[in-house]
C-alpha cells in the first residue's frame, strides 16, 4: 500500500491491463451509454480466422473508507433494476478526472465523508471479456465534512462497521465488491490498511 497525493499520483497508481488483447484491427462495432462493442479477426491455432468481440466501458474507483477510530464506512445501496446490496463507495472516473480526484469526489458525494490521507491498494479487471479497470483505495482518517449528494438513480444509506464485521461482511454474497473479496480472501490483510 502506498501513500498517495496529486504530486505522486501518476507515478504509484498503475490501470491492471486488460485480460484479453483486443487485435490490432479491433473497431468499435456499436456504443452504448455505459459499454463500447469491439470486433476484430483472431487467428486461430489452425490458421482459420473468427471473429473475436469484447466490450469496454469507462474504469471506476472503489475507496476502502476508514474513520479516525477505524470503523470502515460503508454504503446500503438501492439502485434500478438491482437487488439491495452492500458496497464500498466508488463509481465511475468522469472524463478529464484522476483517480485521486474521481475517489475523493465520490466518496463525498456517496458518505458526506472526506480524508486527506490516501492510499493506493491495487487496481484489477475481474472479467476477461471487459475491458474495464477498478482502482482500489483506502482513505484513512475520515471525517463527515458534507452532506450526502447522489444521483437520481441511488438510494444510499451510510453504515460504519468495526474491521472483524467487514471481514464477515467481505464474505457474503450481498457485498458487491467481488475483486475485493477476492483479493482479501487471497490473502489480502485488512489490519495493514488500518495502520
Amino acid at each position: 500500500m502506498q501513500k498517495i497525493d496529486e504530486q505522486n499520483e501518476s507515478l504509484t497508481i498503475k490501470r491492471a491491463p486488460a485480460k484479453l488483447k483486443r487485435g490490432d484491427d479491433a473497431q468499435i462495432v456499436f456504443e452504448g451509454d455505459f459499454f463500447k462493442v469491439w470486433h476484430w479477426p483472431q487467428e486461430l491455432y489452425d490458421g482459420s480466422i473468427a471473429r473475436f468481440e469484447s466490450l469496454s466501458r469507462a474504469d471506476t474507483v472503489t475507496v476502502l473508507a476508514l474513520t479516525k477510530d477505524n470503523k470502515v464506512i460503508m454504503t446500503r445501496q438501492s439502485q434500478p433494476g438491482l437487488s439491495e446490496f452492500l458496497s464500498l463507495p466508488g463509481g465511475i472516473i468522469d472524463d478529464g478526472e484522476t483517480v485521486l480526484q474521481a475517489s475523493k469526489r465520490e466518496l463525498i458525494e456517496e458518505t458526506g465523508y472526506a480524508s486527506q490521507d490516501w492510499y493506493f491498494l491495487f487496481s484489477g479487471q475481474m472479467n476477461s471479456r471487459i475491458d474495464w479497470a477498478n482502482f482500489y483505495l483506502v482513505a484513512k482518517n475520515c471525517e463527515l465534512v458534507a452532506e450526502k449528494n447522489l444521483d437520481a438513480g441511488e438510494k444510499i444509506e451510510v453504515e460504519l462497521f468495526d474491521l472483524e464485521k467487514f471481514e464477515e461482511i467481505v464474505k457474503k454474497e450481498e457485498f458487491r465488491q467481488s475483486d475485493f473479496a477476492l483479493w482479501f480472501l487471497r490473502g489480502g490483510d485488512l489490519i495493514a490498511t488500518s495502520n
